[in-house]
């Protein structure tokens, strides 16, 4: 590979921030702060064409958003020991750069006057912006609870390593934002490795009860790397990032590039198994996230999907690491020194003395695969017919069965006559704990009746439904069943016929995890 390509994709994997030699604006820190995403750069559609265009990637964000989550009354100070050093009470916000080490001073700790603690933070990754999102609204948890402190004081070294969770592989809990949770890990290559494969790396934490020198704390501080609070102007640092951040992943370049997806979680639509009515008339390939909507026309059992919702709502998980000194290695020179002797004899070692050959095999018999494959147990052959049918045998019996396949319509939306549109109210970012409203239109959009009308919904992992808020502006028959991730699927049941050109709506509410 030539070196250009190898530094075009370097260039791609990795990101350095924004340019030392640029100043950042920022707005002020707080519930209003921030700066909107990116919302020109979502895919778009253009009229008359069946694709989407490609555009631009997401921009990642300048700034991460830090928030110390410590015990009342304790002091976090940026830049110690500096003349530029600031002392704020916790809890408190600061913007900071990714690609740069931190250090900071925790201080009138609880039950330990006069002591204070220096931990260290490694910002190894970056939000990107949604539409509508503001990026200092969702800082990373730095926590340092009473039970860390006084773990670390007694000699402890606690490593924390934040990450963006993966809405996919979400853990089946709900979660505050001053509250994530954190899972033990045995060993820090752990805890990397087991946030690598569950969302996006944000920063690593160390803290242990050693005071830094001024010459350490020095070393550490960059100025332009840190807005304060109440600051709305950052200008450029004055040196480059120590190490690099991801920004964006490497990309097919005839797919396209992969919109990160750990900012937001979806649901709805039809993802995994394709949705689809089985032998039994039972509805088959429902996974979370997805809406399946059956109906009966023509005295055939059909299924389809809604539209895909997103909502935007970060969620940061910490892996946690303690070590404690387990021992002291004691060395104690030696009294005496032991002569030892050499060997007596030496054993004679010789080559062999004849070499068998080897010959490789000439060329190979040629085989046909087996045409039928008979057994006392399972399927003996398969006929290719418009529909395939199957021939077993067992225990000297001949079976034949025909296989009916599931008769898939998602993937073809415009060939049915229902139309399902699913919406959430309200729009834009939002935080756990807030609750929406989901609601799910369907309509008649056919020339012919269809009737006994089935409507299920596989709420996401990041989604909780709120018990008694289930609503139908038809009679219906309402169930709710857990299902593998850790939520439930909703399920209406509509008797009756939908006549063309008719509609009806279900709603509910849902509490974000």
């Amino acid at each position: 590979m030539k070196a250009k390509t190898l530094t075009l994709l370097g260039a791609m994997v990795v990101g350095q921030g924004v340019a030392p030699a640029q100043p950042v604006p920022v707005p002020t820190l707080g519930p209003s702060g921030g700066v909107a995403g990116f919302g020109a750069n979502a895919p778009r559609a253009v009229p008359g064409a069946n694709v989407l265009q490609p555009v631009a990637m997401p921009v990642p964000a300048p700034l991460v958003a830090a928030k110390f989550i410590v015990p009342k009354d304790v002091r976090v100070t940026a830049f110690p020991g500096t003349h530029q050093s600031h002392m704020y009470d916790a809890p408190v916000v600061m913007g900071l750069r990714p690609g740069y080490a931190y250090r900071f001073e925790l201080s009138n700790l609880p039950y330990h006057p006069g002591k204070s603690l220096y931990p260290e933070v490694e910002l190894r990754g970056t939000l990107i912006p949604r539409p509508d999102m503001k990026y200092m609204d969702h800082p990373i948890p730095l926590v340092f609870s009473a039970a860390d402190i006084e773990r670390v004081i007694k000699g402890a070294v606690v490593t924390k390593v934040i990450y963006l969770e993966d809405p996919e592989k979400a853990l089946r809990a709900e979660v505050a934002p001053d509250s994530p949770v954190e899972m033990p890990d045995a060993s820090d290559d752990a805890a990397l490795k087991a946030a690598l494969a569950n969302g996006r790396l944000m920063a690593i934490v160390r803290v242990g009860n050693l005071k830094p020198t001024l010459e350490q704390l020095k070393s550490y501080t960059v100025e332009g790397t840190i807005l304060l609070p109440g600051e709305k102007f950052l200008k450029s640092p004055v040196a480059p990032p120590l190490m690099p951040y991801l920004a964006h992943p490497l990309y097919d370049p005839l797919l396209g590039p992969r919109v990160p997806k750990e900012e937001y979680f979806v649901d709805g639509g039809d993802r995994g198994d394709p949705l689809g009515i089985g032998p039994n008339a039972k509805l088959g390939g429902l996974n979370p996230t997805d809406v399946g909507v059956e109906f009966t026309i023509g005295g055939r059992r059909k299924v389809t999907t809604s539209n895909v919702i997103s909502i935007t709502s970060p969620r940061f998980m910490i892996r946690r690491v303690e070590m404690l000194p387990n021992g002291f290695d004691h060395q104690v020179r030696a009294a005496a020194n032991v002569g030892s002797l050499s060997t007596g004899f030496f054993k004679d070692r010789r080559a062999p003395m004849v070499d068998i050959a080897l010959t490789q095999p000439a060329g190979f018999e040629g085989k046909v695969k087996p045409s039928a494959f008979v057994g006392k147990v399972g399927t003996a052959f398969f006929i290719g017919t418009s529909r395939p049918q199957a021939y077993g045998q067992v225990q000297g019996v001949k079976v034949v069965g025909v296989v009916v396949e599931p008769e898939q319509l998602t993937a073809f939306p415009m060939l049915t006559p229902l139309t399902v549109t699913k919406s959430v109210d309200p729009t834009g970012p939002r935080e756990a704990g807030d609750v929406v409203t989901i609601t799910i239109k369907y309509a008649n959009t056919g020339a012919k009746a269809v009737s006994d009308i089935v409507i299920s919904d596989s709420l996401s992992g990041r989604l909780g439904y709120v018990d008694g808020s289930a609503q139908s502006d038809r009679p219906s028959n309402f169930t709710a069943a857990e299902n593998e991730v850790g939520s439930v699927i909703v399920r209406w049941e509509l008797p009756g016929t939908l006549l063309p050109g008719q509609t009806g709506t279900v709603k509910f509410k849902a509490k974000v995890r």
